[in-house]
């Protein structure tokens, strides 16, 4: 992921955020609840839509997070490097 450019991934992560801005306001779930007042028996659509919608937006935090999480410095990580030769 971080060999993507910036840009690519500012675009990236803004696509997604339009994508559950969208799904969040499911004005065209009004419908299903009509049809389907109850999904197995006993669960209202509307809230098997957003338990739905609460696993796709867990996996969407995580990809922006994977997308524009910054990189530690470098001069941090230099102690933490192990030299391949000292398990040799």
């Amino acid at each position: 992921m971080r060999k993507l450019s910036f840009k690519i991934r500012f675009v990236m992560v803004m696509f997604i955020v339009l994508i559950m801005f969208a799904l969040h306001n499911n004005f065209w779930s009004w419908q299903f609840d009509a049809q389907f007042p109850l999904l197995f028996g006993f669960m209202p659509f509307a809230f098997s839509y957003y338990i739905l919608y609460t696993f796709i937006a867990t996996a969407a935090i995580y990809l922006i997070i994977l997308l524009v999480w910054p990189d530690p410095p470098e001069d941090l990580l230099l102690p933490l490097k192990v030299e391949e030769d000292e398990y040799r």
